[in-house]
């Protein structure tokens, strides 16, 4: 197991490695780090983030502040998390856990502009809902279909 503290927050930058695969089965659910940043990269609105463990890349998402996020929610504060994802070398170790409760103190600190998380988390994808209502995030009521499926929409206050 790895130690919360062991796990931070980074902005991504072109010297990072984030090529690892995902399961087929995880895969459904989430767009591989890879194809994130080959579609967005060069958006201001795009900010790619890298969670590390122990020095190595131990997963990635983004926060996009583009218009995407007023499907989520109605507040102009809020950033959209989306790509999720923690390398499957580290997986079940806490990672996810851990990236997610160091979550708001690292938007505090890189996107102070923001009082809010949101996400969209499919309705079949039980595993990752339990695991953002553990780290604090709350359904709120907001559905929305997306390419997969429907989607809860969770939010989560970081101010």
């Amino acid at each position: 197991m790895i130690r919360k503290s062991e796990v931070t927050l980074h902005c991504y930058t072109k010297r990072t490695d984030v090529s690892y695969d995902l399961p087929a089965d995880q895969q459904e659910f989430t767009i591989m780090p890879q194809e994130l940043i080959k579609r967005d990269a060069g958006n201001p609105e795009k900010h790619f983030i890298v969670i590390r463990a122990r020095g190595e890349v131990a997963g990635f998402f983004e926060l996009d502040e583009s218009e995407d996020r007023k499907r989520y929610s109605d507040n102009p504060k809020a950033l959209l998390l989306r790509g999720y994802s923690v390398n499957p070398k580290f997986q079940g170790r806490g990672i996810a856990t851990g990236s997610l409760e160091a979550l708001p103190a690292f938007l505090q600190k890189e996107f102070e502009a923001f009082d809010e998380i949101v996400l969209g988390v499919n309705a079949r994808n039980t595993a990752a809902q339990n695991l953002y209502k553990k780290a604090g995030f709350e359904d709120t009521g907001r559905r929305v279909m997306g390419k997969k499926g429907e989607q809860f929409a969770m939010c989560l206050k970081v101010k």
